[in-house]
């Protein structure tokens, strides 16, 4: 029986030996990953060079069997940074990955949500200050920015608010260096080409590039 059929926490699409595992305990800070395991209720694995802050009136929320990794896959020398504010949560089910060198910040108030089999790669930032679905099943990849607020107020005749709710659909690939602003809807297996920047809704299946992001195809597939 291989490892990731035993626990189905840590299964992936692609074929991994038993001995990646092994490998990527040992990338591990043991103190932090029993910490925040403890704490969450859940496996919250924690490489090492790795920053974790979550307030005391904050919260991780893991689904049963459920996962979440930060800061261990891939070689690049910096760990990850997670920061989350006071009464805010994270929602992750599944499985989860967080990559080394990416910066994800859940801020006062706010609510992330992750859904099974999504990672971010490499150099990725997230800012959720409002309410930021992604879905299950998704790619976003290295140097990509998802933010649901301004942070700073841009009104136009006195209307307009810094935040607005994203939503990214399950099978959802973002391009390097994307960038997925306030408002968006992502339908389910968009894919966000390289560079382009996204500002509102995008139906499923389609191809955007571009700025801001066009559709350029439609009724496309992708897969790792």
């Amino acid at each position: 029986m291989k490892l990731a059929d035993k626990f189905s926490q840590i299964s992936s699409n692609y074929s991994l030996p038993w001995y990646f595992y092994v490998q990527l305990a040992c990338r591990c800070s043991i103190l932090k990953t029993l910490w925040y395991s403890v704490r969450f209720h859940g496996i919250v694995m924690v490489g090492r060079g790795t920053r974790v802050r979550v307030h005391r009136s904050a919260r991780i929320v893991l689904a049963s069997k459920s996962l979440l990794a930060i800061g261990l896959a891939h070689d690049t020398p910096s760990g990850a940074a997670l920061r989350i504010y006071p009464r805010s949560q994270m929602h992750v089910t599944g499985r989860v990955q967080i990559m080394r060198a990416c910066n994800v910040i859940v801020g006062y108030d706010a609510t992330l949500k992750v859904g099974a089999g999504t990672f971010f790669n490499d150099g990725s930032f997230l800012s959720c200050y409002s309410t930021t679905t992604i879905g299950s099943g998704c790619a976003i990849a290295s140097g990509s920015r998802i933010l649901d607020s301004d942070l700073h107020k841009l009104a136009q005749n006195g209307e307009g608010g810094p935040h607005s709710p994203v939503h990214i659909g399950k099978d959802c690939w973002i391009g390097t260096n994307a960038i997925i602003l306030k408002g968006a809807r992502l339908g389910d297996g968009t894919v966000v080409a390289a560079g382009a920047v996204v500002t509102s809704d995008v139906p499923a299946r389609s191809l955007v590039a571009g700025v801001p992001a066009r559709i350029v195809r439609k009724n496309i597939s992708w897969s790792l």
